[in-house]
């Protein structure tokens, strides 16, 4: 009986391989069978950076009624009246993605308008956002080299749009073993929200924990925006545009 349960899993495990080798080399959804905006799930991210509005990353995906994305170059979207490239991207495990992206696209009247043109010839209003204003670095205001026996702080200005700040830290590990070699630890950072001005604060108290000492404090001053969606797209679909200013601080 043993023999036999242990066949029965074997088998199973195997059969679930090849489930997933065969539904990860299969192709995108034939593009025929999407007749209709309503029948699209379509997430679409742009990066612009905050001091350059024409230096600026969109991709788009999209996904038909059971989630599977799809692609094809006879489906055509454009923004503000550009093309936006159909690519199939390799990934791991024989995986692929299928996008739409394109680069370098300058807005017009302050927003990003997406536009979708289906294999039947149906075309749809896909999405708008709004460009992110433009701010300077300038306008954020620290030391570069921070003693660790005070507190730190940060001051900015006239950061147009910018809403979150990101918070990074990298700390140096305080091993018991002498060494020429310092060991460095990335740690997860925290998010506030924030106005185009304002202050942040870090008190001394905060730089270190036991066995461990601040060395970098990275700060992303982050502008997110989301526009709007076709309303007859499925749900789940969404237009989202972030960029930022980063910088850091060593301590010493």
């Amino acid at each position: 009986m043993k023999i036999v349960s242990s066949i029965k899993t074997r088998l199973s495990v195997m059969l679930c391989c090849l489930y997933f080798l065969f539904t990860s080399c299969s192709g995108p959804v034939p593009a025929s069978t999407i007749t209709d905006i309503s029948d699209i799930k379509a997430e679409i991210n742009l990066y612009q950076s905050l001091t350059d509005e024409n230096d600026n990353s969109i991709s788009v995906s999209l996904y038909d009624r059971k989630g599977k994305m799809f692609g094809n170059d006879s489906v055509k979207i454009s923004v503000n009246g550009k093309k936006v490239e159909y690519k199939i991207v390799q990934g791991l495990y024989y995986t692929k993605s299928y996008l739409y992206h394109t680069e370098k696209i300058a807005p017009e009247n302050n927003k990003y308008e997406f536009q979708i043109q289906l294999a039947n010839g149906k075309n749809f209003f896909l999405g708008s956002v709004p460009s992110l204003k433009l701010s300077s670095s300038r306008n954020i205001i620290y030391d570069e080299e921070a003693p660790l026996s005070k507190d730190f702080s940060i001051h900015w200005s006239g950061l147009q749009d910018v809403n979150r700040l990101y918070l990074s830290k990298s700390v140096k590990v305080n091993t018991k073993e002498k060494s020429n070699i310092e060991t460095f630890m990335e740690q997860p950072g925290d998010t506030i929200k924030i106005g185009p001005a304002g202050n942040y604060t870090l008190k001394k108290e905060n730089f270190s924990k036991p066995g461990e000492t601040l060395s970098i404090l990275g700060f992303e001053f982050t502008a997110e925006k989301t526009g709007t969606v076709n309303p007859q797209l499925l749900k789940g679909s969404s237009i989202k545009i972030n960029g930022y200013h980063d910088e850091h601080v060593n301590f010493k």
